[in-house]
């Protein structure tokens, strides 16, 4: 399949701008077509066979099989979570002369939040967005995370559970890389938190209450979805995590080829 989820972040931030694009932005367009040109290639893999490359980043297996009530057995369902807290670059030191100060917008510091389900070996779905209001903390930019990726789970497992392809006794496993969003997704509501009150108690309803997903921990440099949480990264680590979602015609036939470059 030609779907391609690496496009995701760039396309919902530019997107945002079709208004009233700036030449920057047509910039980024015309880097963004040529990046698509150099890697027309890419693709989806759906197999039965596990993704190698993937169970070997997050250092687990992530493609195990269900039970049907019929007798039979199906991909697991998997979803990995993440949210960007602020702008990227606000760690990065500024000169703090007056010629280079400037106003920050709102939107400027809204989190991206983004979140992919994994089913046969490959990306089934997957988002990014920008919150529609500053969270105050990495922990509540991280609940609203995995709140989005939590109503995800859902649709696909009623999808899924309909075609009969999926044991919906059993609760489909989240990862988020926020300790604090973890712990708070898995116990009880806080005074603190209680202006993310409905999203959280939404995460725990659905993990205490209807068994239909689990969260847990996973570090943040292994888990999938940072790729749709960021406005830029290295090309290293950018290219790592594309490969893991997805391939080259050249490694259709093995998960173990070696992914090949590609890019601009």
């Amino acid at each position: 399949m030609g779907t391609r989820p690496d496009l995701s972040t760039v396309f919902s931030l530019l997107a945002s701008h079709t208004n009233s694009p700036s030449p920057g932005h047509l910039d980024a367009v015309k880097h963004l077509g040529r990046y698509i040109k150099s890697t027309a290639e890419l693709g989806l893999l759906f197999s039965s066979r596990r993704n190698v490359a993937l169970e070997s980043y997050v250092y687990f297996p992530v493609n195990g099989v269900d039970d049907l009530p019929s007798g039979g057995t199906a991909p697991t369902l998997l979803g990995f979570c993440d949210a960007n807290w602020g702008p990227q670059d606000a760690s990065i030191p500024q000169v703090s002369d007056s010629s280079s100060l400037r106003l920050v917008s709102p939107l400027e510091t809204r989190s991206i939040c983004g979140h992919v389900l994994m089913m046969g070996g490959a990306p089934v779905f997957w988002k990014c967005h920008k919150e529609s209001r500053n969270s105050r903390s990495s922990t509540e930019a991280e609940v609203k995370a995995t709140d989005e990726c939590t109503k995800s789970v859902q649709m696909f497992r009623n999808i899924l559970g309909e075609l009969n392809l999926i044991n919906l006794t059993l609760a489909t496993a989240i990862y988020n890389d926020n300790r604090g969003a973890v712990n708070w997704s898995n116990t009880s509501s806080t005074k603190g938190m209680r202006h993310v009150n409905i999203r959280e108690n939404a995460v725990r309803e659905a993990i205490h209450e209807f068994n239909e997903v689990t969260v847990s921990h996973i570090p943040g440099a292994q888990n999938p979805s940072d790729i749709f949480t960021k406005e830029f990264k290295s090309d290293a680590i950018f290219r790592q995590l594309r490969g893991l979602l997805l391939y080259f015609p050249s490694a259709l036939i093995d998960h173990t080829v070696p992914r090949l470059d590609g890019g601009c």
